[in-house]
């Protein structure tokens, strides 16, 4: 099949018919990652990776199809596993990046603080799924960004993996966290996290 824009049409309007299947196999295969993403952004993720690689697909009728849609979907879910893993393997990064909104507060101290115990665990435990929804709304680019910093790649390390000079690299890094932190201020205010940890 060609990424004609007419071939193109016709797999995006395959994909739309087959979105209930989608969502069945979402929850089956992607049970674990509904605590950060909802299920029709995983959909919608399955699609956008599905048009990236349609050059691999070949239209030889409906149970062809289902195949490869399947095989693209355990890609592209397996794919959200690791992302997710990678976070979770750095927890304490992850509510650093997003938490240190505004210099002084309750909130930006509380996850550098030594203190220990049930109440103090659990706060980390809900700041952190805080920053991991703040993190699903980014764009992917912004995302990717915030994963290598995790990871803690260096400025030079991302620009050579985005193919930018180290000034635009760093520019796009402090966007990105600056776009998460708003993002989790946003969801902090909804959830009341500020009032209870203050």
């Amino acid at each position: 099949m060609t990424t004609s824009s007419g071939a193109t049409s016709a797999l995006s309007a395959l994909l739309e018919r087959y979105r209930a299947g989608l969502l069945r196999i979402v929850r089956l295969l992607g049970s674990g990652l509904l605590r950060y993403e909802s299920e029709e952004d995983l959909v919608q993720g399955i699609h956008l990776h599905a048009l990236r690689v349609a050059e691999h697909f070949q239209d030889q009728g409906e149970k062809a199809f289902r195949g490869w849609i399947l095989r693209v979907a355990r890609q592209y879910i397996a794919h959200r596993h690791r992302y997710w893993s990678a976070l979770r393997r750095n927890p304490g990064e992850v509510r650093r990046l997003s938490t240190f909104a505004s210099k002084g507060t309750a909130l930006a101290r509380h996850p550098v603080s030594p203190a220990t115990g049930p109440v103090t665990s659990a706060a980390r435990r809900e700041e952190f799924a805080l920053a991991v929804k703040a993190i699903a709304v980014l764009l992917p680019r912004d995302q990717r960004l915030v994963r290598w910093m995790c990871e803690g790649a260096s400025v030079e390390e991302i620009a050579s993996r985005l193919g930018l000079t180290v000034d635009a690299a760093a520019r796009a890094k402090r966007r990105a966290v600056e776009r998460l932190r708003a993002a989790f201020e946003a969801l902090s205010r909804r959830a009341g996290i500020r009032s209870r940890l203050a």
